[in-house]
């Protein structure tokens, strides 16, 4: 099944120490998303353009 269009996009790559890895992906695998988007739509939060997020706002706590 082919993905919607998300837009202009940059690929954009980063090494995560392993314990923040592993709870992002279960953070991810929780919202039934893949690590990608989530990364994606926290940063979107981040620097202010919640219009760019993807999944449930309310799914994505900037603390633990």
């Amino acid at each position: 099944m082919a993905q919607p269009h998300k837009g202009d996009r940059e690929l954009t790559q980063s090494r995560l120490a392993r314990p923040v890895y592993d709870e992002v992906k279960k953070r991810a695998k929780a919202r039934g998303v893949s690590i990608s988007q989530y990364i994606a739509d926290v940063m979107a939060l981040h620097v202010d353009r919640p219009d760019l997020v993807w999944i449930d706002i309310d799914q994505l706590p900037l603390s633990a």
